[in-house]
């Protein structure tokens, strides 16, 4: 069983938590410092952890970054847009709806954290549910955005199965288990948080990922930052993309220093789930891509498509301006 080594690591983690000086958080002490704040999507998570190691192990510091994470409750997108973060991190639909909205919101994805969408539909395995034809008859708990029952709906469309078969509900349980437990038969997960869990809690789940059809492999999450700071400030963006990038590289190799870099931050998270969300994303930070942080044109193009197909942008967009290959280092 894994159980004993992962245990170990918990007690290992506690202790290092103990011997990490607090000269490890790499404050600006000298002029000369770029004073940073990076938006976060979420509280702190396994998709930052490179982020967190990449802070730890001074490598903003090397590269004149000194770096403050922000958690901005909801808000990130509207952070970097208006400069309150020069950085920040959300997912491909976001930057999207954000350029095609009627406000311009001029956001710009700058690199791919993961590189294939790890999202799907979750079912506990007593519901029978394997194909999206199963879902018919079925109880959906979602989060009642316009994008998810596109998504659903075209799942279930390419499978020929029927969309108005499936009852749809708010979920008001506080997570995806107590969700099923109590309320629903299945919802929108991403495996490597809430497959983990499901995993860890030994509750079985039949899983139906949403990158099944090319179109809905869409980018979750990326990096972002705004027009502005591309425009007047492009030698900050490619300092920062070296050092993240660097991060995101370490935190592959050694994946418990980089649970460790996280739980400084969120000392409250499990560390036998970190880890094992760890280690899980780390086969997919790059997967098939040449490098980390590297983004297909086609991914981007596609997607648009599909989303003003889908009546989901306020008005037509040019997809190219929502993202910019120019910045990541290409030597991994």
């Amino acid at each position: 069983m894994k159980t004993q080594p992962l245990r170990r690591f918990a007690l290992m983690v506690l202790v290092l938590l103990c011997l990490i000086s607090s000269a490890c958080r790499r404050a600006d002490e000298h002029g000369g410092m770029d004073r940073v704040r990076f938006a976060l999507d979420w509280t702190p998570n396994t998709n930052h952890s490179g982020l967190y190691l990449a802070r730890e192990r001074g490598f903003y510091q090397d590269e004149s970054i000194d770096i403050e994470f922000v958690e901005s409750d909801m808000n990130f997108i509207e952070m970097v847009a208006s400069d309150a973060a020069a950085f920040g991190m959300a997912a491909q639909e976001q930057v999207l709806q954000a350029r095609a909205s009627m406000a311009n919101i001029p956001v710009v994805a700058i690199a791919a954290v993961i590189q294939h969408n790890t999202s799907g539909f979750a079912s506990p395995v007593d519901r029978g549910i394997k194909s999206p034809r199963d879902f018919e008859g079925k109880t959906y708990s979602g989060w009642g955005t316009e994008l998810e029952l596109s998504i659903l709906k075209t799942l279930m469309e390419q499978s020929g199965a029927d969309f108005g078969a499936v009852k749809i509900i708010n979920q008001s349980a506080g997570n995806f288990i107590a969700s099923m437990e109590t309320e629903a038969d299945f919802a929108w997960i991403y495996y490597g948080w809430d497959g983990m869990i499901c995993e860890q809690e030994d509750y079985p789940i039949h899983f139906v990922p949403i990158n099944a059809i090319e179109v809905l492999d869409f980018y979750s999450p990326v990096i972002i930052t705004n027009e502005k700071t591309i425009r007047e400030r492009p030698d900050l963006v490619r300092r920062f993309l070296k050092a993240t990038a660097q991060g995101y590289t370490d935190a592959i190799m050694h994946p418990e220093d980089a649970v460790v870099s996280l739980m400084r931050e969120a000392p409250e998270l499990d560390p036998v789930l970190l880890l094992q969300s760890q280690r899980y994303l780390n086969e997919r930070y790059i997967d098939d891509a040449p490098y980390w942080g590297a983004m297909d044109p086609r991914v981007w193009a596609r997607f648009s498509t599909w989303m003003q197909e889908h009546e989901l942008f306020d008005h037509p967009i040019d997809v190219e301006d929502a993202y910019d290959l120019s910045f990541l280092p290409k030597d991994g």
